[in-house]
């Protein structure tokens, strides 16, 4: 059902035939989507399985500030951000069993000698080698990493939760070092926690973000997973 939003008269949503979306001061109208047809074609049921995916992997690090806070200054303003992390999550996705090395962030991270995510009863525990000198990371600047990303749940145990869940996740922060390990601690909280040990297969794609004395994120990792 299409609704007015302001007071100028800019209308949103479904009207008959056509659909209202507004962006900025512009509305944009469209033709309303038909019912979805089923299906046999094993090669397009997995497509829109990989498109389904992708999109709630997408939603759950859209949601995060400092990954959106990551894209903002690249790429054409005619792109939101929702659609740029989209487009880079697609590209590199494998298979639905394997989705491979997903990278949401954009392509410049510092490299990584050595990381690891191990998933514990409660919480996620992201270790990583020490950064070292070469990377050009200034702890004077830098002052505190953290460690941000996505972790997906499947397998569970019957039907009623489902086949798939994606949550947001950041860990503390923690001080810069070069020549120390980091070792960062994701914990979560109900109901992710219920969810989270209910769900056989557990996966998480990472990226650790430097930030400065206000928050703001200055440099991101390559993607740990």
């Amino acid at each position: 059902m299409a609704k007015f939003i302001s007071s100028i008269g800019q209308i949103t949503g479904k009207l008959g035939d056509v659909v209202f979306r507004t962006r900025g001061n512009k509305t944009y109208i469209a033709k309303a989507p038909g019912p979805r047809k089923p299906t046999k074609d094993p090669v397009v049921k997995q497509r829109r399985k990989k498109f389904a995916w992708v999109g709630k992997f997408t939603s759950a690090a859209n949601s995060l500030p400092l990954i959106k806070a990551l894209w903002q200054p690249l790429y054409p303003r005619t792109l939101s951000t929702f659609q740029k992390i989209f487009k880079m999550v697609y590209k590199n996705f494998q298979t639905l069993d394997n989705p491979g090395p997903i990278l949401f962030t954009p392509e410049c991270g510092f490299s990584l000698e050595n990381s690891s995510i191990v998933f514990g009863k409660s919480s996620l525990f992201v270790e990583a080698d020490p950064l070292g000198v070469t990377l050009g990371i200034n702890p004077k600047e830098e002052i505190s990493i953290v460690a941000v990303g996505v972790l997906a749940l499947s397998n569970p145990p019957d039907n009623s939760l489902p086949e798939q869940m994606f949550i947001p996740v950041k860990s503390a922060k923690i001080p810069t070092q070069l020549n120390n390990q980091s070792v960062f601690i994701i914990q979560l909280p109900s109901p992710e926690l219920f969810a989270y040990s209910q769900y056989r297969t557990k996966k998480a794609w990472l990226t650790l973000i430097t930030l400065d004395a206000s928050g703001n994120p200055v440099r991101h990792s390559v993607v740990i997973s």
